[in-house]
């Protein structure tokens, strides 16, 4: 069930009809051709309509967003970005240590700023959430409204809610250290066992296993020390176009209901405008788990 968390409560959206998406995912696989080649990612375009931009999370693949444009139709032209480094593209040679997501939102204005449609949607999940929110941060001439997907302000507070980045920095780089010193087969039973925590499809867990598997293994590290330590929280009320929160619970997750709302509560206080929607019963990579009730929810947001 999903709940649009608003200061009048919590209000059920109706899902959108079940939809056949198996050719469109095959055609997606086969033939989806880069339309733009940057420094820092690819993009590939999808469906007709307003330009809508989507950031992929750490270690994963724009294929998590493959059912969009069919479930989105006719009203989005989906941009589908595959950042440097993840799921099978070569890093980038302007990589710097521990200084991903700031330069990716710079580029991804550029891009934006190329289109010449004016201000655009954009959509990030977990890691690309954060490179959204500085995207809109320190370029909010390119972006009409922010969707975040299931990542607080502050990752952190998911391991302790009192972090602080002084706090969690010797934990980021001892797990940046950790997963580069991972053998193959160490990183694969490691990923096989977190996957399912994940999504719940066992075919949609090989394909998560691939993309860590086939992500380049210092970018992965390097980035998910920087995200570690990365607290946007401070910086919200700078951001001018609104925000939409999607977070995801799952029995799985060991957090109450109560507990995340209360988590993703304080992490976007600082929000001048914007709503919070928590989707039950799905894990973390929710446009796999429920598309339905995810781009029902992208519908919704697109259609205020």
């Amino acid at each position: 069930m999903l709940h649009l968390l608003t200061n009048s409560g919590p209000k059920s959206l109706e899902t959108l009809p079940h939809m056949q998406l198996g050719s469109l995912s095959r055609w997606l696989k086969k033939d989806a051709v880069p339309v733009f080649e940057g420094q820092f990612f690819t993009v590939s375009t999808h469906g007709k309509g307003s330009d809508v931009v989507f950031i992929h999370g750490l270690a994963a693949s724009p294929e998590c967003w493959e059912d969009a444009a069919e479930y989105l139709e006719p009203n989005a032209r989906c941009h589908l970005l595959h950042m440097r480094g993840f799921s099978g593209l070569s890093p980038s040679g302007f990589r710097e240590p521990m200084n991903f997501l700031k330069p990716m939102a710079d580029a991804i204005a550029a891009y934006i700023r190329k289109l010449k449609t004016g201000p655009v949607a954009v959509i990030g999940h977990s890691m690309g959430g954060l490179v959204s929110l500085i995207l809109a941060r320190d370029h909010a001439d390119v972006v009409d409204r922010l969707m975040v997907v299931d990542v607080p302000a502050f990752f952190s507070v998911l391991i302790n809610p009192f972090a602080t980045p002084n706090a969690i920095a010797g934990i980021a780089q001892h797990t940046r250290r950790s997963y580069f010193g991972k053998s193959k087969l160490q990183l694969q039973d490691e990923l096989r066992s977190a996957s399912p925590k994940l999504v719940s499809d066992p075919a949609q867990i090989d394909r998560v296993v691939r993309w860590g598997m086939t992500s380049d293994r210092a970018t992965t590290a390097d980035v998910m020390a920087e995200v570690m330590v990365t607290d946007l929280r401070g910086d919200l009320s700078r951001i001018l176009p609104p925000v939409d929160v999607i977070y995801v619970w799952h029995q799985v997750g060991g957090a109450s209901k109560l507990g995340l709302d209360q988590i993703y509560a304080s992490a976007y206080a600082g929000l001048t405008q914007g709503r919070r929607l928590r989707i039950d019963n799905a894990r973390h990579y929710v446009m796999l788990d429920q598309p339905e009730v995810f781009y029902g929810a992208v519908r919704e947001w697109l259609a205020r």
